[in-house]
């Protein structure tokens, strides 16, 4: 499947599963079980099976601890870029997922066609034509019916989390150039026991966090827009457009005006 910066999606058929390592994505991610089971485990442990939607909001830890004859529709997307915040309506059953509802919705079996149906059109949008407007309907159409689906599964457990906060705070202000003392101070918690909890639960620290979400904003930038480079670096966070190259160059092998060209150019043919 073709990447697009901001969403992908495809098919996966795996046969066996075993302990998948702990991680956490910047992008959100919807996954529908096509058949198989697949045991996940976020805040709590959960099976999923055949006609159930996962939802995995942005910078969210888990891992897969096994699975068998996996057939997943998946998807993942930027909600910066597409301006779904988690107040948007559509984002509704993320931040329940965030304030401890279980990250699984049960669909009715009449929808389940139809859901599938909008994973393969956003497969083959991807693979063919990569109209914005269409993808972004596409997505909103998946998540109403998430939504729904949710409303229907009605499982929620109460309770927030230190680092489902400090994970929204960094989406939404990475890039203020914003620190590991800004966050703390955001969340009323010192520094240091935030820092330690922030690296057990995502196995990266609050400024890797940061720099992730720089990161997204500036190649988000460079692909859908032609400002200057020394503009997108300043746009996502960095003072300092020699420092802001070094890193860029450090996670992507290139320059960001080197990655723009070609990128572009793959984007366009």
């Amino acid at each position: 499947m073709t990447s697009y910066i901001h969403i992908d999606s495809g098919f996966s058929d795996i046969s066996e599963l075993s302990h998948d390592e702990h991680h956490a994505h910047e992008d959100y991610i919807v996954t529908l079980m096509v058949a198989g089971y697949v045991k996940l485990k976020g805040k709590q442990c959960v099976n999923i099976t055949p006609g159930m939607l996962t939802l995995v909001p942005a910078g969210m830890p888990h891992a897969l601890l096994e699975g068998k004859n996996m057939q997943v529709h998946w998807l993942s997307f930027s909600g910066r870029f597409f301006q779904l915040d988690e107040k948007n309506e559509f984002m509704r059953s993320f931040t329940a997922i965030r304030n401890g509802a279980l990250p699984i919705c049960k669909l009715a079996e009449e929808r389940v066609s139809y859901v599938t149906s909008l994973f393969l059109e956003i497969q083959t949008e991807l693979a063919t034509g990569k109209s914005h407007k269409v993808l972004e309907s596409l997505i909103y159409l998946v998540l109403n019916e998430a939504n729904k689906a949710s409303e229907l599964t009605a499982i929620e457990i109460n309770g927030h989390t230190k680092i489902d906060k400090a994970m929204r705070y960094i989406q939404a202000h990475s890039s203020e150039g914003i620190s590991l003392k800004d966050v703390a101070h955001a969340l009323h918690i010192n520094s240091a026991h935030l820092a330690s909890k922030m690296k057990q639960a995502t196995g990266y620290s609050v400024g890797q966090w940061i720099l992730k979400y720089r990161l997204k904003m500036a190649v988000e930038l460079l692909l859908n827009t032609d400002e200057k480079v020394e503009l997108i670096g300043y746009q996502a966070g960095w003072r300092d457009v020699t420092h802001f190259i070094r890193q860029f160059k450090k996670q992507y092998q290139q320059t960001p005006s080197a990655w723009r060209r070609t990128n572009k150019n793959q984007t366009h043919d």
